[in-house]
């Protein structure tokens, strides 16, 4: 017999959780333990998918079992609690989830279970010798996460982070300039709760004011993604604007390990709100139905437990953390000696024609070509001294060599001449996805998306050994000199506050369309849509057109002729992120280096603020991102 049904417990065996799909090119090394996180299903006539268990969140109740650790080899042996939905997630090192399990498994008592790797394929079998570091080890047991197994609740698990981090500033009063600060507080519902679509019932809606604010920067699978397996770090909390926020140090706002902690584990569990039933439905409607469901676990699976019960309560008042002010950075000295810039379009011009032909198109084969423009030497003032931490101080930096500059970004067709295999994929709608399965970011004149920073760097080895010429990624120098093409404001067309829709494909109006009818099998807009279900932060005062990621070459270009270098796809540089000033010389554009990479230029999910020039974000270089491509430079001849 398999099983001993005299034990509550049951022991898994992880032969290599590199194996299989799911962590395609994730380095080994990288994942350090596991997440194990079970599920309180819905009682009968209650709850629901959208907006009850949380806003376009998961449908069921996540209750945190705890962590296990993962051997260097990607071994793991670890007890779990028996009879019990439990699903995996494995973390890297500062406990993000680098893929996500969205089925679960259970083991019977006294039962050993055994998995290859992970989303490995069903006919991969165990390997026969037991030459893993895990298995010449105990099972493990599971690590508390911060107490008992419980039902994930934002009230308690995270306001008490916005309590310490975020309240003193985010209180809902009125600013020196007029405007009113967004309430993180949570002292109270929102009252006027109500979904496009309706489902839920009576028991939708019962949210804090602080979840409803916060969960519109956490972008997450929602409540029918993509079903096909998940690209890896597909969601990982770093594609997130509020870890990003918060990582470019946030008005001086520095979190503690815990704080992180728990921010991450509620992204990663797809933005929970409630963590028991009873607090959904009321006492009274839950009271029999879970007090039947125990009966019937007691006595058919020996488990007597209640999932209703509070095990963890909100602590005492959280007295609120003055954010740090950031010291200045010294600026550069030399910033006020650069007379030959900024420059207008007809100097642009001027400078670019002064050389030679201004562009020149290489010929791919199979109809793909790229084009080239030429971008003149110079100098320019790198940075912004008002803009973000990580884009200060401001320096004077000299391009000293010309060279050559894709116009576009690389289109799906052509980077599929060197991977065949590639998919761009889709990005999930919200709510219910009975008609339209996604929005088509795969299609032949779209650029390519979700390729790491390594497969863009081999496509540009690829393009050199088929043409003979040396190409490579910009430096982030060489990209924001020839994003600003002259300009000294926020973007190549103007400052803040500039209408975008003819130079940029931005987070604007457009965004509503990821509000779909759910029975209609295409993309249209849902009519009635509410701001409950139209959450994506953007500017709605601006229609450019596009919604997703367009193909190149429909706004205006700037003035080298270069197109979308703001917004459409953020684009891969060559260059690793580290503080400024920027130095070319100081190692950060060595290709040997497993630094996290610089992406630039902002994409068709942010908004202005997101998109400047100046503006930078960080990804691991193996990672693969969703509104991240590329395009490519070769030297001057």
């Amino acid at each position: 017999d398999r099983i001993d049904p005299t034990r509550d417990d049951a022991i898994v065996y992880l032969s290599d959780i590199y194996a299989g799909e799911g962590l395609k090119d994730i380095p080994r090394g990288t994942v350090k333990k596991l997440r194990l996180v079970s599920y309180h299903f819905l009682y009968p006539g209650m709850g629901g998918p959208q907006g009850v268990v949380g806003m376009e969140g998961p449908w069921d109740i996540k209750r945190i079992l705890g962590t296990v650790q993962v051997e260097a080899d990607g071994s793991a042996v670890f007890r779990v609690p028996a009879n019990t939905p439990i699903a995996i997630q494995p973390l890297d090192e500062e406990g993000k989830a680098l893929q996500l399990m969205r089925s679960w498994f259970t083991a019977m008592p006294g039962e050993v279970v055994s998995c290859v790797g992970c989303h490995e394929s069903q006919n991969t079998v165990p390997p026969t010798k037991f030459t893993a570091a895990a298995y010449r080890s105990q099972p493990v047991e599971i690590d508390d996460w911060y107490g008992p197994a419980r039902g994930f609740n934002f009230r308690r698990e995270v306001q008490p982070v916005l309590d310490k981090y975020c309240v003193g500033c985010h209180n809902g009063q009125s600013q020196k300039d007029g405007s009113v600060a967004f309430d993180l507080r949570g002292l109270e519902n929102i009252t006027d709760y109500k979904s496009t679509f309706h489902f839920g019932g009576k028991d939708a809606g019962h949210f804090s004011t602080s979840y409803a604010e916060l969960h519109r920067y956490v972008r997450r699978p929602g409540l029918e993604s993509d079903y096909h397996m998940l690209t890896p770090m597909e969601f990982h909390a770093d594609t997130t604007q509020l870890i990003q926020m918060l990582k470019k140090g946030h008005h001086g706002v520095e979190l503690d390990r815990e704080a992180w902690d728990r921010l991450i584990t509620w992204i990663d569990l797809n933005a929970p709100f409630h963590g028991t039933w009873t607090e959904i439905a009321g006492k009274e409607r839950v009271e029999h139905p879970a007090r039947r469901r125990r009966e019937l676990l007691k006595q058919y699976a020996g488990m007597d437990f209640d999932p209703e019960k509070i095990v963890n309560p909100v602590k005492s008042k959280v007295e609120p953390t003055a954010p740090r002010k950031t010291p200045a950075a010294k600026p550069d000295e030399n910033i006020h000696k650069c007379s030959t810039w900024p420059f207008d379009a007809e100097e642009a011009r001027r400078r670019r024609t002064a050389l030679g032909p201004e562009s020149k198109t290489i010929e791919l084969g199979d109809g793909q070509k790229l084009e080239m423009i030429l971008i003149p030497p110079g100098e320019f003032i790198m940075g912004d001294e008002n803009g973000q931490r990580d884009e200060r101080p401001a320096s004077l930096v000299s391009i000293n060599k010309p060279f050559w500059m894709a116009r576009l970004e690389v289109t799906n067709s052509q980077y599929t001449m060197f991977d065949p295999m590639h998919d761009s994929r889709v990005e999930s709608k919200h709510a219910m996805q009975f008609g339209v399965r996604g929005f088509y970011v795969n299609k032949p004149q779209q650029p390519v998306v979700r390729v790491s920073w390594e497969n863009a760097m081999d496509f540009c080895r690829w393009l050199s050994r088929k043409t003979g010429k040396a190409f490579t990624l910009p430096t982030e120098a060489q990209w924001e000199y020839a994003c600003r093409a002259g300009s000294d404001t926020d973007f190549n067309f103007g400052p803040r506050g500039t209408d975008f829709s003819r130079h940029a494909n931005l987070a604007d109006i457009t965004l509503r369309e990821f509000v779909c009818h759910p029975y209609k099998k295409q993309r249209e807009p849902h009519k009635h849509a509410t701001k409950y279900d139209d959450w994506i932060p953007r500017n709605n005062l601006f229609n450019d057109g596009g919604f997703v990621s367009e193909a190149g070459g429909r706004y205006e270009p700037n003035a080298w002729g270069l197109f979308d270098m703001h917004g459409n796809v953020s684009e891969w540089t060559r260059s690793a992120y580290r503080p400024y000033p920027y130095r070319e010389d100081d190692g950060r554009n060595n290709l040997a280096s497993d630094e996290n990479r610089v992406a630039r230029g902002g994409s068709w999910r942010d908004r202005p603020l997101r998109a400047r020039s100046a503006f930078r974000l960080e990804y691991k270089p193996y990672q693969r991102v969703y509104n991240v491509g590329f395009r490519v430079v070769c030297p001057a001849e």
